[in-house]
Order: C-alpha cells, then sequence, then structure tokens
C-alpha cells in the first residue's frame, strides 16, 4: 500500500458530526482545547474563526471548511466583537440526539455551520500528525478544484438532515473519508508541505516513501531507496532531509518500530517472527533498536499493552 495509506491505518481513526447549527447575529461559540480534532463547515453566510495563538482572525464563507488537528482552542464568531460563549450555554435545553439542529441570535444574518471531529489513537507518534498545522482552512472557492471533498460535505449534510436507520454508521464513515480529502487538499494546495506531507507531495521521494511502507522487512539501505526515488545517492539524502527534516533511514527505524509496536500489542506473534517483518534478523538486534527508537523493550512494551 502507498505512505499515505498506511500512515492513515496507524492513526485508527474515528471521528463524527456534533451537531448542525442555524445561527443569527449576535452569536459567538467558545470552544476550549480538545484533545479530538475539531471541523467546521460553514454551508451558509459568513463569520470568523478566530485561533488561539494565531495572527490574525479569519474570515470563513459559505463552504469554507476549517479543521485543527491538534484540538486549538478557537472562537466562532458572527462579527469580532461579540462576546462568546461555551457550545453548551447556546445549545441550552435543545435536543441534538439527531444532530439538532442548534438554534440560537436574534434572526440576524444567518449563518448554519456543520460542527464535527477526528479522533485518533494519541499513544502512536504519528509523522503525520506531526507534520500538520494547528489550523486548516480550506476555501469553498477552491471547490472547482475538490470537487470530491465538497461531495462528500454535501452527503454528510444531507444524511444528517434527513436522520433515519443507519444514519450514524453512514456519517461516521463519511467522516473517516472526509479526512483523508482534508489532507489530500492540504498536500496539494499547501507551496511546501512540512514534515513527511512535503516528502509525499514530492514524486520522487513518494516512490521511495511507499516503497518503505509496502516492504518494511526489506534490507533497506541509502542506495536502494536512491534508486526507487530514480536518484542518486547523495541528491536522495539531501532532499528527503529537506523536506522531511530527518534523513530517511531515521524514517524508517522510527516506521519499523511503530509497526513493531502494533504487532506486540496486537496479537501473539512471536518475537522473532515480529522482528522479521520490520527487516532485522535477529530477535537481539529488533531489541536494541526497539528500545533506543522506543525507550522501552519490546518485552515490556507487550506487557504493558503498548
Amino acid at each position: 500500500m502507498d505512505a499515505l495509506t498506511d500512515i492513515l491505518q496507524s492513526l485508527h481513526l474515528n471521528g463524527g458530526i456534533y451537531f448542525r447549527c442555524e445561527l443569527s447575529a449576535p452569536w459567538g461559540m467558545d470552544i476550549g482545547q480538545t484533545p479530538v480534532a475539531e471541523f467546521h463547515v460553514i454551508t451558509r453566510g459568513t463569520c470568523w474563526v478566530n485561533v488561539t495563538g494565531a495572527a490574525a482572525p479569519v474570515c470563513l464563507n459559505a463552504g469554507d471548511l476549517v479543521l485543527f488537528p491538534h484540538g486549538h482552542a478557537h472562537l466562532l464568531l458572527d462579527a469580532l466583537a461579540t462576546k462568546a460563549i461555551p457550545p453548551a450555554e447556546m445549545i441550552g435545553n435543545q435536543t441534538i440526539e439527531n444532530y439538532g439542529p442548534v438554534i440560537y441570535g436574534s434572526g440576524d444574518n444567518p449563518v448554519n455551520i456543520l460542527c464535527g471531529y477526528f479522533e485518533f489513537d494519541r499513544t502512536v507518534q504519528s509523522p503525520l500528525l506531526e507534520a500538520l498545522p494547528p489550523f486548516i482552512h480550506l476555501k469553498g472557492t477552491d471547490a472547482t478544484e475538490f470537487l470530491w471533498l465538497q461531495t462528500t460535505i454535501n452527503f454528510i449534510s444531507y444524511e444528517i438532515r434527513n436522520a433515519r436507520p443507519g444514519t450514524a454508521a453512514v456519517v461516521n464513515r463519511l467522516v473517516e473519508v472526509l479526512f483523508t480529502q482534508i489532507i489530500r487538499a492540504y498536500i496539494t494546495q499547501t507551496e511546501t508541505p512540512s514534515g513527511i506531507l512535503g516528502a509525499i507531495a514530492d514524486m520522487k521521494l513518494g516512490l521511495a516513501l511507499n516503497a518503505m511502507h509496502q516492504h518494511p522487512e526489506h534490507f533497506w539501505s541509502l542506495d536502494t531507496l536512491a534508486q526507487q526515488a530514480g536518484m542518486s545517492r547523495t541528491a536522495f539524502a539531501q532532499r528527503f532531509q529537506a523536506k522531511a527534516k530527518q534523513t530517511p533511514m531515521h524514517y524508517l527505524t522510527m516506521w519499523r518500530m511503530q509497526k513493531a509496536k502494533e504487532m506486540l500489542t496486537s496479537g501473539n506473534m512471536s518475537m522473532l517472527a515480529i522482528a522479521e517483518k520490520v527487516g532485522y534478523q535477529s530477535e537481539a538486534s529488533f531489541g536494541k533498536a526497539f528500545k533506543n527508537c522506543m525507550g522501552i523493550s519490546p518485552g515490556a512494551c507487550r506487557r504493558q499493552g503498548g
């Protein structure tokens, strides 16, 4: 499988929709730091988002999507001068069993927002999550370029407005698809994606990454990985370092240990079998590499369940 697919699978992604909002001025939503990655889709009207630590508020228009990969605190506002309150206060006694709607405001300047979340296994050291910024803004004006993204959003909106048996299952699966599409769009629209996403976006480096992920058990060297990328050894090493901010062999070792950790904690495979599946010929060499990378022995990792 390709590198992005493999990395996404390692996250054990889940997601869902909290509720949809039908808001009108004045309104302001104060959303604190969360352990999940929250997102909002503006389906009607215009509003502002103010992210904690960001330089300036950002105006959002119908069709825009914003994602907070690391759960950063933020405000959603009809106007910059409006006082924001927690979502629970806006909801009050309204039921959100079938995704709302949450109705709030006096009736002026209506704005509709879809609020949801993505949940990951945060015990996994993910190169993808490490590469994501605090705040991603995908503009609705780019909809012609990312029609598939808009189609998924429309499908989710339809399901929650017409809730029936099976709606939650459909919505949750669509939200998981939405995350992958957001990452694709972010890679495409960002001139220089940071971290491993920069390497994935690079056509030649991507070939080497795919090879690592498809066959982590192979005896990879800098030379053989450079051959996969169709580059010289030196050019490959320099380009990978510049894009991914780490050496190819460091990334390979880290990824092998992540795969090993998953096998250690999710099954009864022998230590030698796990070692061989991640490119080591002996338990001793595997154990040393695992402890250097993870700070714990493979046996202790298995006993602790991760």
